[in-house]
């Protein structure tokens, strides 16, 4: 039944018997009706119930959704102001460290602001100074020029001279050291010779002859000594002498060779596995790269190559004619692997080069043979490569790999001339086909990548 329809049966008054029986007539005249509108009426509320129950169990799970953002939210809030209470925590502590760099930022530039103004009055009076004794400028220029070169070439001359001592007192000590140990030696053999004389002396007669070469033997061995010991005393002297000569620089305007100056394009100090260090001479090839290690020069003649010992030691001058030495070339290639670069200029001022890539020599018991050479490249010709497993001459035109075709350690001729016997500098027959002198050789050695 409909809410209207109940509503108004609810108002109405009771009345006569007339009225009863019509409202019994009209009672059971709309029953069936009413029996109808009752069905219907709660279908239709279990159908809005239903809905009212989904729609409130929607809304209950986007209660439960809002009230967990929420609960989300609220932490995400407390996060940020926490994060915003260091922040300004931050701040406050680079604001004061801000305050403190611009406090001493002024105290920095105040000390700085006097220094400048202490600096331009002794800059003043400097300069007013330097005028009244100059007289000029320009004059005062030029003497500060003059001795600003007088001081750059005594301090490489005492460089150079450091450098010296530092390699004659490390070749001192290793001297020392030998000739201690040989004193030792010494003084052990006469200890035990004293002994073995000792014990002939209570033999009978018969060993006067052993007692005679025992005592012969002592008398060699304490003059050996007394050798050593002079000889430790004259190397004590020559240090003193070269330290003394360090400080001396008597003559400021002498040409000086020394490893820091330009009159040498780059001087190093190489260190090779037990042996003294030693200088060396650096170039860069336009042609053929940087890194360049010169190992013999020639150009004019002045260090004459003649003895064995210089050949194998090596002789010169850094800075003017100059050989490294076989063992210190055997030393550098053994270690690793090296290219050999050859310059050569003849009296005609032609140029000319070879180049190998493999360039080992052999050591001491080997007589430093000329192990290998690797591949040639250049346009002076392969003048060197018949010299490979020759020893390392010292008797007859001494200095070179043999002389089948080439000898850059011969004797310098200051003209050009075609060289009848093969003890000039020399290579191959490039000039004209014939063996003439050259003006000019180097050799250059490098470790190959």
């Amino acid at each position: 039944m409909k809410p209207d329809s109940l509503n108004n049966l609810s108002h109405k008054p009771r009345g006569s018997f007339g009225d009863s029986n019509t409202e019994n007539n009209s009672d059971s005249l709309s029953s069936d009706s009413d029996v109808e509108d009752t069905s219907c009426g709660a279908s239709d509320q279990k159908i809005i119930v239903q809905g009212l129950r989904k729609t409130i169990r929607r809304n209950k799970t986007k209660i439960n959704d809002l009230v967990s953002k929420l609960t989300i939210a609220e932490m995400q809030l407390a996060s940020e102001k926490e994060k915003s209470n260091n922040k300004d925590q931050l701040i406050k502590s680079l604001n004061m460290s801000i305050d403190l760099l611009n406090q001493n930022k002024a105290i920095s530039i105040k000390q700085m602001q006097s220094q400048i103004v202490e600096l331009k009055n002794e800059l003043d009076f400097s300069q007013n100074k330097d005028k009244e004794s100059y007289g000029s400028k320009d004059k005062y220029t030029k003497n500060i020029e003059e001795l600003n070169a007088k001081i750059i070439q005594l301090e490489c001359k005492v460089k150079e001279k450091d450098d010296h001592i530092a390699e004659f007192q490390q070749k001192f000590e290793i001297n020392m050291s030998e000739i201690k140990e040989k004193i030792e030696r010494q003084e052990y053999e006469i200890d035990a010779l004293k002994s073995n004389i000792f014990k002939f002396e209570r033999l009978p007669n018969d060993g006067a002859p052993v007692e005679l070469d025992m005592k012969t033997n002592l008398k060699e061995k304490e003059e050996h000594i007394t050798r050593l010991e002079a000889k430790i005393i004259e190397m004590n002297t020559k240090l003193s002498e070269f330290t003394l000569d360090t400080n001396s620089c008597q003559n400021p305007n002498e040409s000086f060779v020394f490893l820091s100056c330009t009159t040498i394009p780059s001087a190093k100090l190489i260190t090779l596995h037990d042996s003294v260090p030693f200088g060396a001479v650096f170039e860069d090839i336009p042609s053929a790269g940087p890194g360049w290690m010169v190992i013999q020069r020639r150009f004019d003649g002045s260090v004459p190559i003649k003895t064995v010992e210089n050949f194998f030691i090596g002789c010169g001058d850094l800075g003017g004619e100059f050989w490294i030495g076989s063992e210190k070339l055997h030393k550098l290639t053994a270690s690793r692997r090296h290219e050999l670069y050859i310059q050569l200029v003849d009296f005609d001022n032609v140029a000319a080069f070879a180049r190998y890539d493999h360039f080992i020599v052999g050591d001491s018991t080997e007589r430093y043979k000329l192990l290998s050479l690797g591949k040639y490249s250049g346009n002076a010709g392969d003048a060197l490569q018949s010299h490979i497993n020759k020893d390392f001459q010292t008797d007859v035109y001494v200095g070179w790999w043999d002389i089948t075709d080439c000898n850059l350690n011969g004797n310098f001729y200051d003209c050009k001339m075609e060289l009848s016997e093969w003890n000039g500098i020399w290579w191959g027959r490039w000039n004209m086909g014939k063996m003439y002198s050259l003006k000019s050789c180097k050799m250059l050695i490098r470790p190959k990548a």
